[in-house]
């Protein structure tokens, strides 16, 4: 792909309709800043970007980049990035609110929107994480690990960069379901009176939650 004919392509596109770069970038509700490194040929158009601009102006993705429609890539969506698509900065992912931001212009997009066959995953691990904040029973950190093992199943089918690292939140996440798990035995033997055996389990999950606190009145009562 000739990244300066496609400028120059979109250029005249958007000068025949008589279009600012702001009016064409609200149209298709990028930043400005990304129609300006396009038709700097500062910036490539992505496949989506293309199709978007095609059926916006009426006409075909091979006559903005001037190619052959054989010619053309695989959509992009499929292809794991953690830089920006607009500045190039590094992208700072949430996993748990499904969203990823640049640390460097500040845009945010959803994962799935960049990346829809991870959706489901992600979708599995945000729950799972709600379930070890919002709850603090031996139930929910066995059900925080099922959903997290679902997880590295479906992300073990792909071989990429983000399925590597969604595994590796999982793992963190199987990790604190059993700090939890240490917890909940910890408090239990507390509440029952068992001192001593509290000790021992809220000892190994030291500031986890208010186990220290927990400690402290056990050695108290000890």
């Amino acid at each position: 792909m000739d990244i300066n004919l496609m400028a120059e392509n979109l250029k005249k596109l958007r000068e025949e309709h008589s279009l600012t770069q702001e009016s064409l970038a609200e149209a298709l509700s990028v930043p400005v800043l990304a129609v300006y490194m396009w038709e700097a040929g500062r910036l490539a158009l992505e496949y989506k970007a293309l199709q978007r601009i095609a059926e916006f102006f009426e006409t075909s993705v091979e006559k903005i980049i001037g190619e052959d429609p054989a010619a053309l890539k695989a959509p992009e969506s499929d292809k794991i990035s953690f830089h920006c698509k607009i500045c190039g900065g590094e992208l700072i992912y949430d996993y748990v609110d499904c969203t990823c931001r640049c640390a460097n212009c500040g845009n945010k997009w959803a994962i799935a929107e960049l990346y829809p066959k991870y959706d489901h995953v992600i979708s599995t691990i945000r729950k799972a994480s709600e379930i070890l904040s919002e709850k603090a029973t031996l139930a929910a950190a066995d059900e925080a690990k099922l959903l997290f093992k679902q997880a590295i199943a479906e992300c073990s089918k792909n071989n990429d960069a983000l399925a590597a690292e969604l595994i590796k939140i999982c793992k963190e996440g199987q990790a604190t379901a059993k700090q939890l798990e240490i917890y909940c035995r910890g408090k239990y033997f507390f509440s029952h009176r068992s001192y001593k055996s509290a000790l021992v389990e809220l000892e190994k999950v030291r500031g986890f939650r208010d186990a220290d606190e927990i400690i402290k009145r056990c050695r108290r009562q000890g």
